[in-house]
This record gives structure tokens, C-alpha cells and sequence, in this order.
């Protein structure tokens, strides 16, 4: 998804990636390898094509080999919080550790996933997210815009497709008995949703499907639960137009970035 959903998709860690073994390289980014199970499992992760998954995994090792080369280092606080963060979506600590075990991953490799992971977020926020300016009257003029519009929350399921016929069948064969299957519902406010989701979420009544909504190379399916009307107060206003003026930056300084990167960073794919 546009804006800051897409440092989640190029970063985020998942557990169900699935037998991670030696095979054959496709890719070198720096002194980073990347096998063929690294992209199926990418693949896998993003419901997308080899080429989109390809082009993530890329990515993901680009800012990786850019973060040790600036020599970002990981405090063990910050390594402790995430691990406890993980631990937290299981019932105990045996849950965790039987989790790993199913996924045939060793701790060690969990480890490393996890200082990958906080690498990468360290070298986004120095290099892109930090550099963002963000003016007070470009916060005044869009603080006046949403309280003339009126800010409202959104209660919605979603769903992801690789492609635009898997969407519309899922559509086609959908049972509100059985709409647990798109996931939990999130709570976001409009200004936290991408232009294109949010022109589908404000056509629906509760519990209705949007068609597929095109984000990127993926489609997305969603069902409204709740929109609700928010009244907030100047400094909640404030902090929330200061983040969505953020989001909306967040995506061209990004891709400017990774073209910098693009420039510096040796490239070689195996035929």
C-alpha cells in the first residue's frame, strides 16, 4: 500500500516463510546472496509474481548491505523490544519456540532476521524518513482543509490478491459466515489511507466487499465494518495532519532514495 504501509511491506518479518535452505543463488546484492527459496518465500509472503518478489527481496538486500556499510548498530535494547514485540502474538514462550520449530527456522536464523530487520529500519529512517521537511504552513493549510472536511475512522477487513481474477473470485464466492478468512479488523483514520483504498472504503455500507482495488502490482479486496466521525482537538488534529503530510512525502523520497542506492550498490542476477 502507498504510503508508510509500504516500509512495513519491505521490511516486515513473517513467520510463515516457509523451509529455508541452500540452493541456488539468483542474485547478488554487495556481498548479500540471495537464493531461489529467498524470493518463493517472498513470493509467498506478498501473494505476488517471481518478478515482484525478485524486485522486494533486491530491495530489502540493497538497504541491508547500505546500513553495514554506514555501519548502523543495533542496541541491544532495541533488539530485546522486537523479539519481545514477536513473542507477544503467541499464548507463551513454548508456543513461540514450537513456532520456530514448525517452520524448520534455527534461532540463530530468527536472530538474524530480526537485526536485518531493525538494520533496515534504521537506515530508512536516517537516510529517508528523517530528511522529509514538512513546513508549518503546509500543517496550517491542510489543518483548516480537515476541519472544514471533518475526519473520520475507518473499521475494515482486507484482504491481498496477486492479481486481478483471484480478487474477483474471491468476491464472487464470498460467505459472511465465513469473513474471519480476510483477517482481523484494523481501525485506521482517513488520513492514514492510501487516496485509492480510501475512494473504495467511502462508496460501502457495513459489511459490503469493495471490488478489487489495484496498490501497486497487487489488488486488494476490503470490507467496511464502521466509519465513524471523529472530533478532535487542535493538538490531535496537528499530530495527525503532521503524519499524513509525512505518508504522503514518505513514498517519492523513498524511491528517490533507492535510485541513489541503484547508483552506488553492485547488482548481478544469474542467468
Amino acid at each position: 500500500m502507498k504510503k508508510l504501509f509500504i516500509y512495513a511491506v519491505l521490511i516486515g518479518m513473517c513467520f510463515a516463510q516457509g523451509l529455508y535452505c541452500k540452493n541456488a543463488a539468483v542474485a547478488m546484492v554487495g556481498n548479500k546472496i540471495i537464493l531461489e527459496s529467498d524470493v518463493r518465500s517472498k513470493m509467498s509472503e506478498i501473494s505476488g509474481d517471481y518478478e515482484v518478489a525478485l524486485r522486494d527481496v533486491v530491495i530489502e538486500n540493497m538497504l541491508l548491505f547500505e546500513a553495514e556499510k554506514e555501519g548502523i548498530i543495533i542496541e541491544p535494547e532495541e533488539f530485546a523490544f522486537e523479539v519481545e514485540r514477536i513473542k507477544q502474538g503467541f499464548a507463551d514462550e513454548a508456543s513461540f519456540y514450537a513456532a520456530l520449530d514448525k517452520e524448520n527456522m534455527p534461532y540463530s536464523l530468527f536472530v538474524q532476521m530480526i537485526e536485518n530487520k531493525i538494520k533496515v529500519n534504521a537506515i530508512v529512517k536516517k537516510n529517508v524518513i528523517d530528511k522529509i521537511q514538512i513546513s508549518s504552513s503546509e500543517v496550517a493549510e491542510k489543518m483548516r482543509e480537515m476541519s472544514d472536511l471533518g475526519n473520520y475512522t475507518y473499521r475494515f477487513r482486507l484482504k491481498w490478491f496477486g492479481d486481478d481474477l483471484s480478487a474477483q473470485e474471491f468476491i464472487e464466492g464470498f460467505d459472511i459466515a465465513n469473513e474471519e478468512e480476510m483477517g482481523d479488523a484494523v481501525t485506521l483514520s482517513k488520513e492514514n489511507i492510501s487516496s485509492e483504498v480510501l475512494a473504495g472504503i467511502e462508496q460501502l455500507s457495513p459489511n459490503e466487499l469493495s471490488g478489487p482495488i489495484k496498490v501497486g502490482d497487487r489488488y486488494l479486496v476490503v470490507m467496511l465494518k464502521e466509519a465513524q466521525r471523529v472530533e478532535a482537538n487542535s493538538y490531535q488534529l496537528y499530530l495527525r495532519v503532521r503524519n499524513m503530510l509525512l505518508n504522503m512525502k514518505f513514498e517519492d523520497a523513498f524511491n528517490n532514495y533507492l535510485r541513489e542506492l541503484q547508483l552506488k550498490t553492485p547488482v548481478f542476477y544469474v542467468d
